[in-house]
């Protein structure tokens, strides 16, 4: 049994993670976890490293560097990291989904990955080329919604990676005063 968390009720269900449970797929996967896990952590660390990048430029940090050429070369970094990181995600998550699944941030870190990709469409489909033609000169600082939005972006992401290092850590069984 999990251990009992404010965010229970974001739980998945124990009988759904036990029926994703599939032995063979664990044992299969079992002498090359250690690579899928290092694989993830570290698309995780260079999509955030790429993600945190454009926030802060979308924030107006580095306003010299124009941000078309440094979208366009970021960019594809960002689909092949993030793409790499779900793939090694679900990778270990059917690992174990018993364990993984029941992990007290889990669902939150779902959740926040989500509304991350979300807020990230969201822009590109409403002020992504906005925010691109109005940076004509180079020392122009981007506008009101292009910081709106690099802002909760920076937000997102950061709160995805504390949610995934709070899952590793188990609830502490003593309180130190």
């Amino acid at each position: 049994m999990a251990d009992p968390n404010a965010l229970d009720f974001l739980r998945i269900p124990s009988d759904v993670l036990v029926a994703l449970d599939w032995r063979p797929y664990h044992f299969a996967l079992q002498p090359y976890h250690y690579l899928v896990r290092l694989t993830h952590v570290m698309s995780m660390a260079a999509f955030f490293g790429g993600i945190a990048a454009l926030d802060l430029r979308l924030l107006g940090w580095r306003v010299t560097l124009p941000l078309r050429p440094f979208a366009d070369l970021i960019i594809p970094w960002l689909y092949g990291t993030f793409g790499i990181a779900v793939v090694t995600g679900l990778a270990l998550f059917f690992y174990d989904p018993v364990h993984v699944g029941s992990h007290a941030y889990f669902t939150l870190k779902l959740l926040l990955t989500v509304l991350g990709v979300a807020n990230a469409l969201l822009f590109h489909r409403s002020g992504y080329l906005a925010a691109l033609a109005a940076e004509v000169p180079v020392s122009a600082h981007p506008s009101v919604h292009a910081r709106l939005v690099g802002a909760i972006s920076l937000a997102l992401w950061t709160a995805v990676v504390i949610c995934a290092c709070l899952n590793v850590e188990a609830a502490p069984k003593l309180l130190l005063r």
